[in-house]
């Protein structure tokens, strides 16, 4: 019986990133990988290029996730819920952040964000409330560079801690953060 195509990308994905847990992605071999998916080489290369293209397909599942879920939101959609997506998601992908992180491949997911957080921006523009007015395109550039960058540092602590913060709560801290009420005034 062959393997469909579905199948044999999800053996795929997830050998490579079991295999990430333990190895550096430049030690992890495609033979490797086909022999833990338990798939031939050939049928490693009839779904992917690369181990690197295995990770853009995997992050793009994500990615998908994360924009269908927040076109979900209608005319809803501000910073916080978005984060709070993102944070789920995340959370629910936890094995393949945690197997980048242990393979010193974090600078991958931080181009994927820088990539597609604009993308995601320019989708939902007209939807987002609150979003705050830039005089120019480049100041929107710079904007959106900062928020990944504050969210990329977020997950990589989040990460580090084994996320053991709930995603609902990930996602408090930064709207404390955002509205000034993480210091206790009366204290």
């Amino acid at each position: 019986m062959k393997d469909s195509g579905a199948k044999s990308e999800k053996r795929i994905i997830e050998s490579l990133i079991d295999l990430m847990q333990i190895k550096k992605i430049d030690d992890i071999s495609i033979s490797e990988i086909s022999e833990n998916a338990e798939i031939s080489r050939r049928t490693f290369y009839r779904n992917f290029s690369s181990k690197e293209n295995v990770l853009d397909g995997y992050f793009e599942t994500i990615f998908t996730d994360i924009r269908e879920s927040i076109d979900k939101l209608g005319d809803g959609i501000d910073c916080i819920s978005s984060l709070r997506i993102i944070f789920k998601l995340c959370y629910e992908h936890k094995d393949f952040f945690t197997a980048l992180s242990k393979s010193n491949m974090l600078g991958f997911m931080l181009q994927k964000w820088n990539t597609a957080l604009p993308i995601l921006h320019s989708l939902f523009i007209d939807r987002i409330k609150k979003f705050p007015q830039t005089k120019d395109a480049k100041a929107l550039e710079y904007l959106l560079a900062f928020n990944v960058g504050g969210t990329f540092n977020m997950v990589l602590k989040w990460i580090d801690e084994g996320m053991a913060i709930p995603p609902d709560e990930m996602a408090d801290i930064v709207q404390d953060f955002a509205f000034g009420t993480l210091i206790d005034i009366n204290s």
